[in-house]
C-alpha cells in the first residue's frame, strides 16, 4: 500500500473539523464567586496591572472583566460565552504598552467607535483561522493539494516506520494538522488574529478600555461595545475628544 492523497484542501479540513472554543450559556453559572472573593481577585490584578503597564492607564470596566477571566468565569459576548486565559492576557497589554509591535487596527473611521483601536488577541474562538492562516504563508503560491500531499506523503513515510501502512495513511493527516496548529501558536504576535481589547490613544499614553469581539459588533453593531466603553469616560474625560464617533 502506497500513500493515498487526500483531495480536500487542508483549509477546508481545518475550519471544519476544528472546535472554535464558543461556551454553551449555562456554564456561566456553575462558577458562584462571593463579593470578598471577587474583590480580593479584583485588587489582585490592579496590582499586577501596575507591574504590566507603566505608560498607559486601564479602565475599571477593563479590571472588572480581566478580574472575571482570572477567576474563570465565563463572559456573554453577545450570542456567545468566552473565557480567556488571563496571564496571556496580561502579557499582550504588556507588549502593546512596551511598543512591540503587535495585531492593532483602528476601527471603522465613519462609525460609532472611530478614534478607538483593538489589538487582537489570540483567543479559542480564532484556532482554525490563525491555523489557516499560517498554512496559506506555509503553501504560498504552490498549488493547496499538491503542496499538502507532497507533506503528507513524507510524513506517510517517516511513520512507516513504527506503524503499519493502514495506520500511517490516518495518521498522516492528524500530524500534519498537528504541526500547523503548533506552528499558529508561534506566529509573530501581529500576524495573530483574535477576539479585541479595545484602546484609546492621546498624547502617546494607551488609555485600555475594555474586551469586545467580532462577532458581538457583527451580530448587534459597534454600539454594543459604545454602551461598555462609556463608563470609561468618567475615569479618562481626556481621551472623550478623541474620538470622531458620537462618544
Amino acid at each position: 500500500m502506497s500513500f493515498i492523497p487526500i483531495t480536500t484542501p487542508v483549509s477546508e479540513i481545518i475550519n471544519k473539523h476544528t472546535v472554535n472554543g464558543v461556551f454553551v450559556e449555562d456554564r456561566l453559572e456553575q462558577n458562584v464567586i462571593s463579593p470578598d472573593v471577587f474583590q480580593k481577585a479584583k485588587e489582585d490584578v490592579e496590582q499586577r496591572l501596575k507591574v504590566k503597564v507603566k505608560f498607559g492607564k486601564c479602565s475599571s470596566v477593563l479590571v472588572h472583566q480581566l478580574t472575571r477571566h482570572s477567576l474563570q468565569i465565563f463572559e456573554k459576548f453577545g450570542n456567545e460565552i468566552h473565557h480567556y486565559h488571563f496571564p496571556t492576557m496580561l502579557d499582550i497589554i504588556e507588549l502593546v504598552d512596551q511598543g512591540h509591535k503587535m495585531n492593532v487596527r483602528p476601527f471603522n473611521k465613519n462609525g460609532t467607535l472611530a478614534g478607538l483601536k483593538h489589538i487582537h488577541h489570540n483567543s479559542n474562538t480564532f484556532i482554525a483561522q490563525n491555523m489557516v492562516n499560517c498554512w496559506k504563508e506555509k503553501y504560498g503560491k504552490n498549488d493547496e493539494v499538491s503542496f499538502q500531499n507532497r507533506l503528507l506523503e513524507e510524513i506517510f513515510t517517516g511513520l512507516l516506520n513504527d506503524f503499519p501502512k493502514e495506520i500511517a495513511q490516518k495518521k498522516s493527516l492528524t500530524v500534519l494538522l498537528t504541526k500547523i496548529l503548533y506552528e499558529s501558536k508561534f506566529r509573530k504576535p501581529q500576524k495573530q488574529t483574535g477576539e479585541w481589547i479595545v484602546f484609546a490613544q492621546k498624547d502617546n499614553v494607551n488609555y485600555y478600555l475594555c474586551l469586545a469581539t467580532h462577532n458581538e459588533c457583527k451580530d448587534f453593531t459597534d454600539q454594543v461595545v459604545y454602551e461598555r466603553i462609556k463608563p470609561c469616560l468618567a475615569e479618562f474625560p481626556e481621551i472623550k475628544n478623541n474620538f470622531g464617533g458620537q462618544i
